[in-house]
């Protein structure tokens, strides 16, 4: 018998599994996130591991299969160190190649097979692969740029179910060896300091960065998220509608539930209309989101079979505050593990029963200092040290880097590793790593996403940010999605707010309601000077808002039937931007 209600049972059990991961990890052991699937397949070679469309793959189903892969990569004279780039969508065959060459420690580069053109070729080639193996569903975009990537690493296609052998290409499954193979030797000689895979930043402001994945962080990831944040048991069913080469789906995800030996069920893509279908069909207990997935969800219409799932908690980042309660309310979820992290970086935090809307508490070797947008640098005191941000006040977020505690692995190029460190901070000798976010900070040290460094803008000598004004234009009825952003104006000083709407079904735009709204949750300099209405917002593969589009554009939309209007400076109405008022705008008559 015990005294403790179950929710804290829970906590304390997710407590003590996931501690491990925040721990030291000595860089000479071997406890590999492929050692571990392969111990846990002759622990459980029964359970089942991967759920997809209407296959099932037990543990030890899987070892066998990845085992196959990794035979055909040794005999292909792949050795230790070597690159394999893997451009696939999510199938199966993904994990069978990415952990058989985590087994022999060949590194996977795990390029975004959403990618075209000069950033695929740029990904593809900027880890020096010896082998790529392409799936046959990205074959088109691949076949492209082949010849922009050189003739140094040999091609194979991953044929896709159902695809047929494309000509004047090498087919992976003739490479694959018929009979069963064993366990590699190579895998418990993999170090948990060696370099396990390269995963790839967005490349929103520029080609997309190779970030380096250690072992060590694959194994803190698999403890931290599957033990505090989803608390795994073996019987739990891990739902992922998110793209494998992306972190959330791997580190957090796939690790997770490798770690604690439950099962993980895979989409092939999010869709928001077989999201619960498939919920129900896989008996998920939990799932990952990022960016506007739980938004596009809860857009969705009502049904009657909203809370008929199994889902108890979810784990991700991008759950905006303003739907955050009604989301849990409307389908029924128990717990919200939001967290804050980056692919490459050393700042992680969760939300692990705080309030709605934070991504847990600020923790140590963290630190939010000042940041001078006009000069678009930091603001150092007379001593030459960085300024920390007192409760309240946004700043950028920085965590600081220091060996064997989770320090920041940094890139395959070593000038983009440097140009994220900020060396000299609060010390002479210390260095700490930029994230290039803006947060905040409570006085009882809940932590709050604030905006992108690059997102927010300067108006009327304030500094906006983005992410809090779509916050509060959120609430106004009506709105389905927003997306706000800075843009010039010719002869004005900074960047005007715009923002663009998408409206919910049979909803028209009411500017006089709208002015109401903004006027009352937002201060002057935040309003937005313009609104554009459209019928979808852009967004990345991983369900994060485009901007650089719309910034691009600006009050000059590339559709000229985009409605478009403008905060009148004289009534402060909204007002339909028209010829007569760009011809003032353009002329200087119009001040904003």
């Amino acid at each position: 018998m015990t005294l403790l209600p179950a929710s804290w049972r829970g906590s304390l059990k997710g407590f003590a599994r996931g501690l491990p991961g925040v721990l030291p990890v000595a860089d000479d052991g071997n406890d590999t996130l492929a050692h571990q699937f392969e111990i846990r397949a002759r622990r459980q070679p029964s359970h089942a591991f991967l759920l997809y469309r209407d296959r099932r793959f037990t543990y030890g189903e899987a070892n066998a299969l990845v085992n196959r892969h990794a035979r055909a990569y040794r005999d292909a004279g792949l050795q230790k160190g070597d690159v394999v780039a893997l451009v696939m969508e999510n199938r199966p065959e993904f994990y069978w190649h990415a952990l058989g060459l985590m087994k022999l420690g060949v590194v996977p580069s795990l390029v975004n097979s959403h990618a075209v053109g000069k950033p695929l070729a740029h990904a593809i080639r900027i880890c020096a692969p010896r082998r790529i193996v392409v799936g046959s569903e990205v074959l088109g975009p691949f076949a492209e740029i082949r010849g922009e990537i050189g003739d140094d690493a040999a091609v194979d296609v991953d044929l896709d179910a159902g695809a047929v052998a494309p000509a004047g290409y090498s087919l992976w499954s003739d490479r694959l060896p018929t009979g069963p193979c064993p366990d590699p030797i190579e895998t418990a000689a993999q170090k948990m300091g060696d370099l396990a895979a390269y995963l790839y930043t967005s490349g929103t402001t520029g080609n997309p960065k190779a970030a380096l994945v250690k072992h060590s962080r694959l194994f803190r990831a698999g403890k931290v998220f599957g033990g505090f944040g989803l608390r795994l048991e073996a019987d739990d069913v891990v739902y992922l509608p998110l793209p494998l080469y992306h972190g959330t789906a791997l580190i957090v995800g796939s690790a997770s539930a490798i770690t604690f030996g439950s099962t993980i069920a895979l989409a092939r893509r999010f869709s928001v209309s077989a999201f619960w279908e498939d919920c129900r069909k896989f008996g998920a207990t939990r799932f990952l989101y990022i960016g506007e997935l739980c938004r596009y969800l809860h857009s969705a219409p009502r049904k009657a079979t909203d809370r008929e799932h199994s889902i108890r908690a979810i784990c991700g980042n991008g759950l905006r505050p303003d739907i955050w309660e009604s989301f849990q309310e409307r389908f029924g979820i128990e717990r919200v593990a939001e967290f804050y992290a980056s692919t490459e970086g050393n700042v992680v935090t969760m939300n692990l029963g705080g309030p709605a809307g934070s991504v847990g508490k600020m923790l140590p070797r963290q630190a939010i200092v000042r940041w001078d947008d006009a000069r678009g640098d930091f603001v150092r005191g007379p001593d030459g040290r960085l300024q920390r941000c007192p409760p309240g006040v946004a700043g950028v977020m920085l965590g600081k880097i220091e060996d064997g505690t989770g320090g920041f692995d940094g890139y395959q190029d070593r000038a983009a590793t440097e140009g994220k460190i900020v060396r000299g901070a609060f010390e002479p000798s210390d260095a700490w790593f930029n994230t290039g976010d803006l947060m905040r900070v409570d006085r009882l040290r809940n932590l709050y996403f604030a905006d992108r460094l690059g997102d927010t803008f300067r108006w009327k000598g304030e500094n906006v940010s983005t992410f809090e004004v779509q916050e509060q234009i959120a609430t106004w009825p009506g709105v389905r999605e927003v997306n706000v952003y800075g843009v010039p104006v010719d002869g004005v000083e900074g960047r005007a707010g715009m923002a663009a709407l998408v409206l919910a079904p049979g909803v028209a735009f009411d500017p006089a309601s709208f002015r109401a709204h903004v006027d009352r949750v937002l201060p002057r300099y935040a309003r937005p000077v313009f609104v554009r209405l459209e019928e979808a917002l852009e967004t990345t593969t991983t369900l994060k808002l485009k901007k650089g589009d719309l910034q691009r554009e600006g009050i000059a939309p590339v559709k000229a039937a985009t409605p478009l209007f403008i905060r009148h400076p004289a009534t402060g109405d909204y007002l339909p931007l028209g010829d007569a008022i760009r011809r003032d705008l353009a002329a200087g008559r119009l001040a904003l």
